[in-house]
């Protein structure tokens, strides 16, 4: 018998970056409440990705919250 965990709610954060010194170290401090499930940084393509697992957060508040970290331009959301 096969058990299937119900699909949690993910939203999806990314990102243009263009200053890196200190940059992940600023999100994790920011994030610290959520469930992280993914936080690259692709220094080639100058972009970041989030994802937050679950439910109970304003998304666009996050989104703009990581607009304010230097070095983080056009904050996108998906989920």
């Amino acid at each position: 018998m096969t058990v299937l965990a119900a699909q949690q709610t993910q939203t999806v954060f990314t990102a243009t970056v263009v200053e890196t010194g200190g940059l992940l170290a600023r999100i994790a401090v920011l994030l610290n409440p959520y469930d992280v499930r993914e936080l690259s940084l692709s220094l080639d393509d100058g972009l970041l990705r989030i994802v937050v697992e679950g439910n109970g957060f304003d998304a666009n508040r996050v989104a703009a919250r990581l607009e304010k970290i230097i070095g983080i331009l056009d904050v996108d959301v998906t989920g």
